[in-house]
């Protein structure tokens, strides 16, 4: 038996700093960006380039072929944007990238004419307000340029435990449509204040990005009561707001695990948000697509009976197919002893009535 379901997005994701493994002592952002900006520039546009095509062919083994790529304008000579885009055009066969101009340690900390060149030739404008001292003076900017180039923006934000609230400023002076990444300091908001963001997001037609996995390890503290610090994912849904899933990061300062798989972001973030309805697929394709932006037409093929077997037992993708072409496929032979367990999943999975 098999089951046909719409190809993955990658809604959030830093491809160029995929796999470099350097020890987070703190679990904490701040050390993971003093991290890797000390090893950043010592990448040549070549290296940055081949590890971001080579990270993007892990994330289409696992069926996704749209992702948007946050590309750090703070690198020296715009290195990180540049291979960015290069690998969009070597890559747009097989997967299609975004490419947002992406500030890691702020515009004004770094280099403000390098980042207004980035931003003309990214496909999305990109902000982090917490970096710069002047958080306003950062937004105006990114709001700015945005309007000046007609280009939208998606702005890492509000992303830490405490109840910040730039996200409220960014949508009220920006002239473009927004995506609102990160948005963990909602899980700390009250309900008055959950409500009063929440109806400006919709009045501004705004989506918000969550990337459970990467927000999961580095919010919520290191000592006990630990919070998960992670958007209100299911409250955002309920409330009719456009919500979609990203990566983050694979494997590096920012986050010490994962492998590139759509499936286990979902997987993390239903059951943070003790959610299991097979609506939740939704954050990594129609949602996401909205988002994106674009007619998805690629789609994957799995070994498995129905989407609630996907989404629960994260199986192998049997194919994934893009423009009509099967570009990824597994092979693998599932047994224990003579029978197949996803099988014997099967026949025990029915519903009992009480």
């Amino acid at each position: 038996m098999t089951l046909k379901l719409p190809a993955f997005y990658d809604m959030h994701s830093h491809l160029e700093n995929a796999f470099i493994k350097i020890e987070n002592e703190s679990n904490t952002l701040e050390e993971a960006v003093e991290k890797w900006s000390k090893i950043r520039d010592s990448l040549s546009l070549q290296e940055l380039k081949e590890r971001i095509i080579k990270a993007a062919l892990i994330e289409l083994f696992y069926g996704t072929t749209h992702i948007r790529v946050h590309a750090d304008t703070c690198s020296k000579n715009l290195k990180s944007v540049k291979a960015s885009i290069l690998a969009k055009e070597e890559l747009k066969e097989y997967v299609d990238l975004q490419i947002v101009a992406f500030p890691e340690q702020g515009i004004f900390n770094c280099s403000e004419e390098e980042f207004k060149e980035a931003c003309k030739i990214a496909d999305i404008i990109g902000g982090k307000p917490e970096a710069d001292e002047d958080r306003e003076k950062h937004m105006r900017l990114i709001s700015d340029i945005a309007y000046k180039l007609n280009k939208r923006i998606d702005v890492h934000i509000d992303q830490h435990d405490d109840k910040s609230k730039d996200s409220e400023f960014i949508l009220k002076i920006a002239k473009t449509k927004v995506a609102l990444s990160h948005l963990t300091a909602l899980h700390y908001y009250s309900e008055e204040e959950a409500k009063e963001l929440i109806s400006l997001i919709k009045e501004k037609n705004a989506s918000v990005i969550s990337s459970p996995l990467t927000a999961f390890y580095l919010n919520g503290g290191n000592s006990y009561p630990m919070y998960r610090g992670v958007t209100r994912i299911k409250y955002l849904i309920n409330s009719g707001i456009n919500v979609s899933l990203g990566h983050d990061d694979i494997q590096n300062p920012f986050y010490p695990a994962g492998n590139g798989d759509m499936l286990q972001v979902l997987w993390i973030a239903m059951n943070i948000e003790k959610e299991f309805s097979p609506k939740m697929i939704e954050l990594i394709t129609v949602n996401a697509e909205k988002e994106f932006g674009n007619k998805n037409t690629d789609y994957i093929i799995f070994d498995a009976e129905n989407l609630e077997e996907v989404m629960f037992t994260l199986p192998s993708r049997r194919e994934v197919i893009r423009n009509g072409k099967v570009v990824a496929k597994s092979s693998q032979e599932t047994k224990v002893l003579d029978l197949n367990p996803f099988e014997i999943m099967r026949k025990l999975s029915n519903f009992h009535q009480l």
